[in-house]
């Protein structure tokens, strides 16, 4: 029962219906089944980390990578490669059904090659054993026995194929040759002086990644496998696979990111505006100008899926952004805001962002770039002339070093609501944070009495939660010079959930853990805070001193103070371009401060404050009409409309002087009975348009 499967298929987006390869083929297992391959794959995954046996070069389905780095180290193999002033080509491979094809002596054999317990690796191999796989078919269910390839949906699938791959990844390549792979994405990078050498050297490394093809009973698409050459060489080379020349192109799609042949990602923004467009497409199903979806679901969509989509992979092609990009970037982001605040097409973009509070999309992508260079890539970054070391910041890229059967804390680290104290010594941490000034502290008892004290002042930047983590990892290693049975007491749960946890990424958190299985004399346990312990009581006083005298200590700021920096940054620079902006001056009037929250404004408001809507000024300007005057006789403009039009008294406003327009226009439009009256003002309007309007030609 652990080896049966179900098989689900899902349509791949965009293929046809009728054919059997436009489905993925999903396997539904057993959970105690899965739940064996996890304990199996932690044991197997912390062998290939601490023996790096897995080749660098590979990033998929690997803890802390991801597709960002794999696209920064190609992007930075083709650019050494043009410093050098090489001929370059890059070959993406394409392997048909790579994981529904992978043979099971394939992996088996690369099983044997690694030097783990044996009843690990016969386990292993057992999954491999008996599998069998059911599917519903119009006659009932179907179902035969699996003779080769990695279920997916399976948790072994990925590292089998990763072992696997492994073998022609850690061939010994010529010095000019890089081959690296995300999954079963292959890519190589060859350089070479002259054409003929670069079409030699192409060719040999394809030919030996056949034999590993061929060994292993894989097929390469030649449809699906792609060339570029960045070169000046008028007619460049072409290279073969089984006698098929591999088309070559301009570009290349590699992990949903464009690369063209000149390296200056010009053409993935024109790509993410084609498909972002499909996808504002299927919004505008749902979510008309004046029905559907709300505002705020509108706003949501955006900001979870249309926004994350542009800025996958932006370490690498929003670092920096040229101006050209940028504006198409705008564009992109236009269709969404029209789309959320059902405004008139011609409603400048910069008041939009502002009205919505939502970050100029060049803006947001270089943001990004730089977070992702520092936080995950390690690569020092300069944004709006700041520079982002990443030294300064935790690396919280990979999980603890400790094999899964010794990592037993289990019955050291107590989370139960009782406080019952060890005799002998117990020791009290806790940390505080005092405007901009972070302490941490912690004591050791004897009954009531203090036996010693421990006080750290850290950086404005760090988090309470660091400071509550580094009090009990001071207060392990204390504890660990002595003989004696100590518990380290929190009132911090999440800290102890952390040190408790074998995927914690916390650094501070896994030197702790270090300490406590080296020694056995320590247990953590959690009290509540400010129900009358002494200890507790003494430790949040240390922690508060420590703010003002402890011992200066430095410790890397969290991960998510880079955002913040970035986000300040960000805001600063969307003021500057909206105050020396030239569009949406009437929205800046009222809003000229810039925010990352939405205004209450609908559709109406948004009309009456841009003057992008039904009135003879608007229709005028853009050639709709030619008289820009209201029925009245008076100039049609918004105003005029809201306080001094004789066909809209009942929605009239106080009219304000000259000199005090502005001022009007900030009050009325933060006001909420004011914001009423102009909404019926603008249902008004657009229901009597006749009235208001005359025709082109009358003198009224």
């Amino acid at each position: 029962p652990l080896k049966k499967g179900i098989i689900v298929l899902f349509h791949k987006d965009g293929k046809e219906a009728d054919k059997i390869k436009s489905y993925r083929p999903v396997t539904l297992l057993p959970t105690i089944g899965k739940v064996l391959e996890q304990i199996l794959l932690r044991r197997l995954n912390h062998t290939l980390k601490k023996k790096n046996i897995l080749h660098h070069n590979q990033f998929g389905f690997r803890e802390g990578r991801s597709t960002d780095d794999a696209i920064h180290q190609l992007a930075e193999k083709i650019q050494d490669a043009k410093n050098k002033q090489l001929h370059t080509m890059v070959i993406s491979l394409d392997i048909q059904g790579a994981f529904d094809h992978l043979q099971y002596n394939s992996i088996r054999n690369s099983l044997d090659e690694i030097n783990f317990p044996s009843h690990t690796i016969e386990t292993l191999k057992d999954i491999l054993t008996d599998r069998k796989v059911t599917i519903q078919t119009a006659q009932g269910p179907v179902s035969w026995s699996q003779q080769q390839g990695c279920a997916q949906g399976s948790c072994t699938g990925p590292m089998f194929w990763n072992l696997v791959a492994n073998e022609i990844i850690s061939e010994e390549w010529q010095p000019n040759v890089h081959l690296q792979a995300f999954a079963d994405d292959f890519i190589f990078v060859i350089s070479e002086p002259t054409g003929a050498k670069l079409k030699a050297t192409a060719q040999a490394a394809l030919t030996k990644f056949q034999h590993w093809t061929d060994k292993h009973q894989l097929k390469v698409s030649t449809e699906k496998s792609t060339t570029i050459l960045i070169s000046r060489l008028v007619s460049g080379p072409r290279v073969k696979w089984d006698n098929q020349i591999i088309k070559r192109s301009t570009s290349l799609k590699y992990l949903g990111v464009i690369i063209d042949n000149k390296l200056n990602w010009a053409d993935h923004p024109i790509n993410m505006k084609t498909k972002l467009t499909h996808l504002h497409q299927k919004i505008t199903r749902i979510a008309g100008t004046n029905w559907g979806l709300n505002k705020d679901l509108r706003r949501r969509l955006y900001k979870t899926v249309a926004e994350r989509m542009i800025l996958h992979g932006a370490a690498a092609w929003a670092y920096p952004l040229s101006a050209r990009q940028s504006r198409l970037l705008n564009s992109i982001q236009r269709k969404f805001l029209l789309n959320i605040t059902g405004a008139y097409s011609t409603t400048p973009t910069a008041a939009l962002q502002v009205i919505e509070g939502i970050l100029p999309l060049h803006i947001k992508a270089e943001q990004e770039a730089v977070y992702v260079r520092t936080a995950r890539l390690r690569k020092t970054s300069n944004y709006n002339n700041i520079n982002f070391n990443p030294n300064n910041y935790e690396d919280g890229t990979t999980s603890t070093k400790f094999h899964p059967a010794i990592f037993q804390l289990e019955d050291r680290i107590s989370l139960k609501k009782q406080f019952l104290p060890v005799p002998g010594l117990n020791i009290f941490t806790d940390g505080s944070k005092i405007e901009d000034k972070t302490g941490s502290a912690f004591c050791v008892m004897e009954e009531d009495t203090t036996k010693y004290e421990w006080m750290a002042q850290l950086s404005p930047f760090n988090t309470v939660f660091q400071a509550e983590l580094l009090a009990i990892k001071e207060a392990c290693l204390w504890a660990s010079k002595t003989n004696q049975q100590i518990k380290v007491w929190s009132d911090s749960e999440s800290s102890l959930h952390s040190i408790a946890s074998i995927d914690t990424k916390s650094p501070i958190a896994q030197q702790t853990q270090e300490i406590l299985l080296k020694s056995t004399n320590i247990k953590l346990g959690w009290i509540k805070a400010h129900v009358g312990y002494s200890g507790n009581e003494a430790a949040d006083v240390l922690a508060k001193k420590a703010t003002q005298e402890g011992i200066p200590t430095f410790i890397p700021a969290p991960r998510n103070h880079i955002k913040s920096l970035l986000q300040k940054e960000s805001i600063t620079r969307w003021q500057k371009e909206w105050d020396n902006g030239e569009t949406g001056r009437s929205v800046h009037n009222v809003l000229p401060k810039v925010k990352t929250t939405s205004t209450p404004w609908q559709r109406p408001e948004i009309m009456f404050v841009t003057g992008h809507g039904p009135f003879p000024t608007y229709l005028k300007r853009f050639n709709i009409r030619s008289s820009d005057s209201c029925g009245c006789g008076k100039l049609g403009n918004p105003l005029h409309y809201a306080t001094s039009c004789l066909f809209t008294t009942s929605y009239h406003l106080t009219k304000p002087s000259a000199d005090l327009e502005p001022l009007w226009w900030k009050r009325v439009m933060n006001n909420n009975n004011s914001r009423a009256k102009i909404k019926k003002l603008m249902h008004f309007i657009a229901e009597n348009e006749p009235l208001l309007f005359p025709k082109d030609g009358d003198d009224n």
